[in-house]
């Protein structure tokens, strides 16, 4: 078996993931079209990654002022050392092992039992989205299309053995024979018009507007690309403009977008390889099956245009994939393209729990199963994560025949087609787009608590509070990857002392996420009973952590007041005295050790004194001698939610409320267990949070950033942040494809998140691990969550019942 780690979720097709607070640790380019079943990541690999100078080469993004003053008042910075960390290249298997020396070769057998520090909610990948959910199901249950090497960063074959990435075109609407106008609705087709979209008034419903795509005799034409964009500068309108199909009557209803004046154009949309000359001619070849370009093409190898043949270019932007014949589900059903299909469908449905996934997917335009085992799909624009997005779309991804049967069980057929609930009751049919099956899918214990997935394993059985247990898959379809295990045990501790114990007594072989204290208090110097049985590993994963103020609550809405209260925790002195040293200070949500990270941008440091100045300026006072502060009547008094059973988290909390009363703010901590706590982040009851982030090498800002996701139920911008500007930048990066410009988008973002202080920026922490010396092939990767247990054996004579 191959000792690569299979990354088809984490830095694939999840950009962020949640977990609780660490205690322990487009623009015109090159032709991107490809073919083949390995392509190079998007993913940085320069681990020594500083602030670049890059801004000057890159006119068209916004130079964002380092703060450095508010009101006059000097904001406080801590000046970190600039460690570096070696991301790409080989990991040695078993470091610190004396007793994986041997050359003996891989065997299959035994079990191996690891704590994970909370039990989630449900296995279903789409509706719980969780840290600890992703680390039980993949690459376990779950597979992608294509997984990442995580030495190399490069994608190779999985459930698809090839691929196809090709670029889009729309040809200028007076193209000979492929003429193509647009109007709105009762007037005269034109190539282009301008259009001013107004301002709703009050609470109304945004105003709608139909427009008809028209082919070459003026008669309407489905399925027509149409193009909506800003005349002059329209705040929080995409730069790249809105990117629209009619559907098969040649109409689209125009609705929501930002209120201004648009230039409509419409074109043919061509899709192929496009290679571009410097005089921005393009040679365009068919490369993906069933291709209409080939039509144009004729009897050439590609299809010529000059620069004046057509109006926008959209760089890898449809992918078509190739299944292997091989795969099959858990239960042994063949995987087919419509499983896709249905994934693809599950995802978009609005009442199906899954907003941070779905804001991945809904630029996916569409996702057709060309046939059985062939799929394609296609972004409206450019972006810099799309192939991984859409490889990574079967690790989400529900099998059709388990909820076929499902629904038949109860007298009812599951169909793809767009039904009404009157529909659905008089034919007795289910759409998969509806508010019936969503209700179903989000609920149903059946595939929420043991899914089907294509991995090497299965659950075997769920015993609440305790443990959930996998099993090998006797249909897994891929000999290299069926993992050597026979059992993969995870055990839900929440209190670390009691893992520790669980640890001593052997009851666990994987202490994951040990603490600081534990790992270089309690083991230091290391007693006997550790020494002769397990092996202490520390390693460094794509993430941060932080807390996060409510933007809704009053009381946090002026960036004084979020700025002093960072300044009222002591993070550098917590870092080194209470998590001795092991990580790295941050100041925004890109990973430190990335490109993407502004290391000009330094932390916020400890000042209580300008702390109080700022809340003055903020308008808070004693006006009543009472010993805290007040504005207009309110008392300055507000709840921390943190998740229990982390005694770092505690101390952590325990000297911001200090720090605050000593400055005149009351803060109560309020401690919860993780499901209970996950649910009033979801739903926005709290008044500030601990928290943190996993990601990829490079994520994608959408998830936690971007306004469009504030107001999203159960979304990841928990705290409400709107910022145009950031909007703008996010919006940038996203059709970004020069991996340099994208750094520099980067850094203007992060130079704003510091600036307006949505969440207190906290640290990297390094991960600390304790695990027995009986497993070999033991990994500690840069990917998360840094291991894959697949990859762990254990000697025949050592193997346990």
């Amino acid at each position: 078996m191959s000792t690569r780690l299979r990354q088809c979720l984490y830095g694939v097709t999840f950009s962020f993931a949640m977990f609780a607070f660490l205690g322990c640790n487009g623009d015109k380019s090159s032709s991107s079209s490809t073919t083949g079943s390995k392509t190079s990541s998007s993913e940085t690999t320069d681990e020594n990654a500083g602030p670049r100078e890059t801004l000057e080469a890159y006119p068209d993004v916004p130079k964002i002022k380092l703060m450095e003053e508010v009101a006059g008042i000097p904001i406080p910075r801590v000046e970190t050392e600039g460690e570096t960390l070696e991301i790409g290249g080989p990991i040695t298997a078993d470091v610190g092992n004396p007793d994986a020396k041997s050359t003996s070769l891989p065997v299959d057998g035994g079990r191996v039992v690891m704590r994970v520090e909370s039990e989630p909610k449900t296995m279903n990948p789409i509706t719980e989205s969780s840290a600890v959910q992703t680390i039980m199901s993949n690459p376990y249950l779950l597979e992608g299309l294509a997984y990442q090497d995580p030495e190399s960063f490069e994608y190779e074959a999985m459930i698809a053995k090839n691929w196809i990435v090709e670029d889009s075109i729309k040809l200028d609407p007076l193209y000979e024979g492929q003429e193509r106008f647009v109007s709105l609705e009762g007037e005269e087709p034109a190539t282009d018009f301008e259009f001013e979209y107004p301002k709703s008034k009050g609470e109304e419903k945004p105003p709608s507007f139909t427009l008809i795509t028209y082919g070459p005799e003026r008669k309407p034409v489905g399925e027509t690309w149409v193009g909506l964009f800003p005349v002059g500068d329209i705040v929080g309108a995409p730069k790249n403009g809105y990117h629209r199909w009619s559907d098969e009557a040649g109409k689209l209803a125009i609705s929501g977008i930002v209120p201004g004046k648009y230039q409509v154009l419409t074109g043919y949309e061509i899709i192929g390889s496009a290679e571009e000359a410097e005089d921005s001619s393009l040679k365009v070849a068919a490369l993906s099956p069933k291709s209409e370009l080939k039509d144009l093409m004729g009897d050439k190898e590609y299809l010529e245009l000059t620069a004046e043949d057509y109006i926008d270019l959209q760089r890898g932007t449809v992918y078509t994939y190739l299944l292997d014949d091989r795969v099959v589900w858990s239960d042994g059903t063949p995987y087919t393209a419509q499983d896709l299909v249905f994934a693809y469908n599950v995802i978009n449905n609005i009442f199906v729990d899954g907003d941070s996934i779905r804001s991945y997917y809904e630029s996916v335009i569409r996702c057709d199963a060309l046939d059985d085992l062939t799929i394609q799909m296609q972004y409206r624009e450019q972006y810099f994560k799309a192939f991984e997005f859409t490889s990574g779309l079967p690790a989400y991804g529900p099998p059709l025949h388990l909820f076929e049967r499902f629904l038949k069980e109860d007298g009812l057929e599951l169909t793809m087609e767009q039904l009404t609930e009157e529909e659905e009751k008089s034919q007795k049919k289910v759409s998969v787009h509806g508010a019936k099956f969503a209700e179903f899918f989000n609920t149903d214990p059946r595939y929420n608590r043991a899914p089907l997935g294509t991995g090497p394993y299965i659950v075997d059985e769920w015993i609440d509070n305790d443990r959930l247990v996998l099993k090998r898959n006797p249909n897994y379809w891929n000999d290299e990857y069926r993992g050597y295990l026979d059992e993969i045990v995870f055990k839900f501790i929440p209190d670390d002392n009691t893992a520790f114990l669980a640890l001593k007594a052997g009851d666990i072989d994987f202490f994951y996420r040990m603490t600081s204290e534990q790992a270089f208090e309690t083991l230091d110097p290391k007693p006997d009973w550790f020494k002769q049985k397990y092996i202490m590993s520390h390693w460094y994963i794509p993430s941060f952590s932080y807390i996060g103020w409510n933007l809704r609550n009053p009381m946090f809405a002026e960036r004084e007041t979020r700025l002093a209260l960072a300044m009222l925790l002591d993070v550098e002195d917590f870092l080194e005295k209470k998590l001795y040293g092991q990580g790295v200070l941050v100041s925004g949500s890109a990973y430190y050790f990335s490109p993407a990270y502004d290391r000009s941008v330094k932390p916020i440091a400890f000042d209580p004194d300008t702390a109080r100045d700022l809340l003055e300026e903020a308008g808070w006072a004693d006006t009543d001698g009472d010993g805290i502060l007040d504005r207009d009547g309110q008392k300055f008094e507000f709840t921390l939610s943190i998740s229990s059973g982390r005694v770092s988290t505690e101390i952590m909390a325990g000297l911001l409320q200090e720090n605050c009363k000593a400055v005149g703010i009351s803060m109560q901590v309020d401690k919860l267990e993780w499901a209970s706590f996950l649910e009033k982040v979801l739903n926005r009851e709290f008044d500030a949070v601990t928290l943190g982030w996993m990601s990829p090498l490079e994520s994608d800002p959408y998830q936690i950033w971007h306004s469009s996701q504030a107001e999203q139920e159960r979304s990841s911008n928990h705290v409400g942040f709107e910022n145009r500007q950031a909007d703008e930048l996010i919006e940038q990066v996203r059709v970004t494809l020069d991996k340099d410009k994208r750094s520099a988008i980067f850094h203007s973002l992060h130079r704003i998140l510091d600036k307006e202080q949505p969440y207190r920026f906290l640290y990297t922490g390094k991960a600390h691990g304790a695990y027995n010396k009986r497993f070999r092939g033991v990994k500690w990767y840069r990917i998360r969550p840094g291991f894959d247990l697949t990859e762990w054996w254990v000697p025949k004579e050592l193997q346990q019942n």
